[in-house]
């Protein structure tokens, strides 16, 4: 079943990549959604994700799939009972891009907890970034534009890749030690 699905995901993925660019996310979700819907297989929804979220549980399932230990993680992302929040002070890099980088990451592996979604809202960013001492106002957005391989633009945001959420865990664990 799932080899089915997978040859029927390039399809999807090239549908909505045809879409207007606002709405190619929505286009995916529901082109995914049919999909899975008529191959027998239960599609879990926004709604489900936020459920579980907010059940008062941190979501394992990132830190599972990639190796890392909850000992590990809750040395860089928090989890107080209702919000996930950074708390790794040294980055371990010196330039102020690949801080950017690292806390692009960060803020995407949190996006994913909190959501289900691996999202990187600029704004957040930004705000980060200037906590960190990593903001370079000028070069900002050249700096996510460099790592294309890591964040797929959404609007003025991003979204972590299947690359960069493996990234964002290396960066867990080393920044974890």
């Amino acid at each position: 079943m799932l080899e089915k699905i997978k040859d029927k995901l390039n399809d999807v993925i090239a549908i909505a990549d045809g879409c207007p660019e606002k709405y190619q996310v929505k286009c995916f979700e529901i082109l995914l959604n049919a999909l899975l819907t008529a191959e027998g297989v239960v599609p879990v929804t926004s709604a489900t994700v936020t459920k579980e979220r907010v059940s008062g549980k941190p979501s394992p399932e990132f830190f599972t799939r990639h190796g890392i230990g909850e000992e590990e993680w809750q040395r860089v992302i928090n989890f107080d009972g209702e919000a996930y929040s950074i708390i790794v002070s040294n980055l371990k890099e010196k330039s102020v891009s690949k801080k950017q980088v690292r806390l692009a990451l960060l803020l995407g592996v949190k996006g994913f907890l909190e959501t289900g979604v691996p999202t990187v809202e600029k704004s957040q960013l930004v705000e980060l970034c200037k906590q960190h001492a990593a903001y370079d106002s000028p070069n900002f957005s050249t700096h996510m534009r460099k790592q294309k391989n890591l964040f797929l633009p959404k609007g003025k945001d991003w979204a972590l890749t299947k690359p960069g959420e493996s990234k964002a865990a290396e960066v867990i664990k080393e920044l974890a030690q």
